[in-house]
C-alpha cells in the first residue's frame, strides 16, 4: 500500500531537483511491522506527506521476510520504519543485520519503532546495531513521526548525494549542496567535541577462557537532533582531517583520564581500546599527541589500544609498518577492526604483525548456521594464532556462538552475550562490584 501527497512538510528544501544521479519521482518509505493498526495509523499520519517537494510513498510489510524481498527489489528505498518483535523476539534486529551486511546497503536509513523496549533496550541497540535513530511507539505521536520521516529523507538526500553513480560527474548545485551539508555537519561536531556534548558508552572485552577483562572499548556515540551517530557513522559523515585529529585527541584524553581512575580502584589491569576516526595516522600529530599525553601520566605500558581500519594498515604504505613500531615504542598497542571484509596480503600482514585483530561481526553472529562464514572464522583464528596475534570475536549476541569461538581456540570475545555497553562513568561501580561483566547494564546518560 503507499501514501502519496501533494504538501510538501519541508519548505527549507522546495527544489524538487535530482536527488542523485537521476531524477526522483518518489521517496520509498518501507513500514516493517506485524500490527496492522499501526500500519493504518502511519498511513493516515504520513498522508500528504512531501519531502523537497517530492511525495512520500509508504510500504507496508508485515514481517522481516516479507522487508526482505521487498528491499531487494527496490534498492533506492530510502527509509525503513522498522518494529523488533515480529515472527520471532529478534527479527528486526535480524532484518537490520540482513540490510547491512548481507545486500550491503549502507544508504538506506533504518529506525526502530518498539512497543516492547525490553526485548531490544536502546542503549544495548544504538552501539551494537547500524540503525538511525530508536524510538517508543508511545513517543511517536504525529508530528514526531513527520519530523523523523523528514529528516531520515534529508540525511538519504546528502548520503546519496555523495556518491553519484555511473561515472557521472556530481553537477555544480549538487556539489554545493553536498559541501553545505557537510560543512554542516562538521560545524555541529567540533562543536559537540568544545563542548564535551559526546557520550561515551563502555563495553568490556572478555578472555574466553577465563572470563577476565581484557579490555575495556570506549564507543563514542553523538545524538544529533533525532539520530544517534556512533563510530561507523562518525566515520562516514566527517570527513576533514583536522576535524578527526581533533576527535581523536579528545578520545584519548578521555581514554588516559579513565585509564587512572579506574587503575586506582585496585583491580586487575586491563587495557583501553578507543576507536580512533583518523585514517592516515603516520602523516599527522595523532601519536606525537598521544605520546604527550602519556608522558604526562603513570600508565602501564600496553594501557591503551587503538583500534584501526583493516584497511587503513594494510595499504601498500610502508610508513604503517614505521607507525606500528612507534606505537609500541611508546606502549600503546594496535588492533585491526572489520578483519577479514578486505583482501588481506599475508607478507603485508607478517610486517605489519598488529597486536590484535578483531573478527568483523559478519563472519562471528549466528555463525554456526552458515558454513562459509565458520570457514572464514576459522581461519582468521588460525591466520592469528600462527603469526602470534590476539584474535577477538566481536559481536557474540548467541550462546552456540560463543560456544564455537571458544571451541575454535579464540582469544577474546566481545558482545551483548558477554556484556553490554554501559555509561562510562558507571563502570567503576560495576569494576568494584561482585558482579561478572554479564551482568552489566547499559545506562547512557
Amino acid at each position: 500500500m503507499t501514501t502519496s501527497a501533494s504538501n510538501d512538510d519541508s519548505r527549507e528544501d522546495d527544489a524538487p531537483a535530482a536527488h542523485g544521479p537521476g531524477t526522483r519521482n518518489r521517496w520509498i518509505v518501507l513500514l516493517v511491522d506485524d500490527e496492522p493498526e499501526v500500519h493504518e495509523i502511519t498511513r493516515l499520519v504520513l498522508a500528504n506527506t512531501s519531502f523537497s517537494g517530492i511525495p512520500v510513498e509508504l510500504h507496508s510489510a508485515y514481517s522481516a521476510s516479507e522487508a526482505k524481498a521487498f528491499l531487494e527489489s527496490h534498492r533506492d528505498t530510502a527509509l525503513m520504519l522498522l518494529d523488533v518483535v515480529m515472527e520471532t523476539d529478534d527479527a528486526g534486529l535480524r532484518l537490520i543485520n540482513y540490510v547491512r551486511e548481507q545486500i550491503r546497503n549502507a544508504d538506506l536509513q533504518i529506525v526502530l519503532r518498539t512497543g516492547q523496549p525490553g526485548m531490544a533496550p536502546e542503549r544495548e541497540v544504538i552501539p551494537e546495531y547500524d540503525i538511525n535513530g530508536y524510538f517508543l511507539k508511545t513517543e511517536l505521536v504525529a508530528q514526531k513521526l513527520r519530523s523523523i520521516v523528514i529528516s531520515s529523507l534529508r540525511a538519504y538526500k546528502y548520503i546519496t548525494t555523495l556518491r553519484p553513480r555511473h561515472g557521472r560527474a556530481a553537477s555544480p548545485e549538487l556539489a554545493g549542496f553536498v559541501n553545505y551539508q557537510r560543512l554542516a555537519l562538521e560545524e555541529e561536531f567540533a562543536t559537540a567535541i568544545e563542548t564535551n556534548a559526546l557520550h561515551l558508552l563502555a563495553q568490556p572485552q572478555v578472555h574466553l577462557g577465563s572470563g577476565a577483562i581484557a579490555a575495556i572499548e570506549l564507543i563514542p556515540c553523538w545524538r544529533r537532533g533525532d539520530a544517534i551517530l556512533g563510530p561507523a557513522q562518525l566515520a562516514e559523515g566527517i570527513r576533514d582531517l583536522e576535524l578527526r585529529q581533533k576527535f581523536d585527541e579528545w578520545l584519548v584524553r578521555q581514554g588516559c583520564a579513565w585509564a587512572q581512575a579506574w587503575q586506582s580502584l585496585g583491580v586487575p589491569p586491563f587495557q583501553i581500546s578507543l576507536p580512533i576516526l583518523t585514517e592516515n595516522i603516520w602523516e599527522c600529530q595523532v601519536l606525537a599527541n598521544i605520546e604527550e599525553h602519556l608522558s604526562r601520566i603513570a600508565m602501564p605500558h600496553g594501557t591503551l589500544d587503538l583500534e584501526v581500519p583493516e584497511a587503513v594498515l594494510l595499504a601498500e604504505r610502508s610508513s604503517a609498518q614505521d607507525m606500528v613500531a612507534s606505537m609500541r615504542s611508546i606502549g600503546v598497542s594496535v588492533t585491526l577492526v572489520d578483519f577479514g571484509l578486505g583482501l588481506v596480503s599475508l607478507p603485508r600482514l607478517q610486517r605489519l604483525l598488529p597486536d590484535r585483530v578483531k573478527i568483523h561481526k559478519s563472519f562471528v553472529r549466528h555463525v554456526t548456521q552458515d558454513r562459509e562464514r565458520s570457514v572464514i572464522a576459522r581461519s582468521i583464528i588460525a591466520l592469528a594464532h600462527t603469526l602470534g596475534v590476539t584474535a577477538i570475536a566481536d559481536g557474540l549476541v548467541t550462546e552456540q556462538d560463543l560456544q564455537f569461538f571458544k571451541w575454535e581456540g579464540c582469544d577474546i570475545g566481545q558482545g551483548d552475550l558477554l556484556a553490554s555497553p554501559m555509561a562510562v562513568a558507571d563502570v567503576s561501580a560495576a569494576l568494584l562490584s561482585d558482579a561478572t561483566p554479564a551482568a552489566w547494564r547499559a545506562n547512557l546518560h
